[in-house]
């Protein structure tokens, strides 16, 4: 099997493919966009076609605010951290994170509010479906000086 190899990740390409299936049919079954698996240490892993925002938006912020979110929700006794929703004039960004065991998130986003429960439930069973290939990614702590 060919290997795409960062120096944080090891991943085959049927993982990535199957991975990118699920992303894109995570869209086409409901009006999300710009869905993308993301590492909790910010590399974007995959992303559907319709996310063709800067990839920092993809990679170095959602890291940041999942290291933000899980030192506020266990600070106030909330537990680990599940999810951040993102609320803007024109949408919603939502980041789905998974258990402690899990080290990717699902990042996705929505400009229909009315449906955000709906969206919460695809967001989840699909996350849910991906986490059994997600720890099948070799993934490596990287060291710094």
């Amino acid at each position: 099997m060919e290997k795409i190899q960062t120096s944080e990740i090891n991943i085959d390409r049927e993982l990535l493919a199957e991975i990118m299936r699920n992303l894109e049919q995570l869209e086409s079954s409901t009006d999300l966009e710009g869905s993308a698996i993301v590492s909790k240490t910010g590399l974007r892993i995959a992303s559907s076609e319709t996310a063709d925002i800067v990839a920092d938006i993809y990679s170095a912020s959602p890291a940041t605010l999942i290291s933000l979110g899980e030192k506020i929700s266990t600070g106030l006794g909330q537990g680990e951290l599940r999810e951040i929703v993102i609320r803007g004039v024109k949408g919603y960004t939502i980041i789905l994170v998974g258990d402690a065991d899990n080290k990717f998130m699902l990042f996705t986003n929505c400009s229909k509010g009315y449906k955000l429960g709906y969206y919460f439930h695809k967001i989840r069973k699909s996350f849910r479906e991906m986490e059994p290939v997600l720890k099948r990614i070799e993934t490596r702590e990287l060291r710094t000086s």
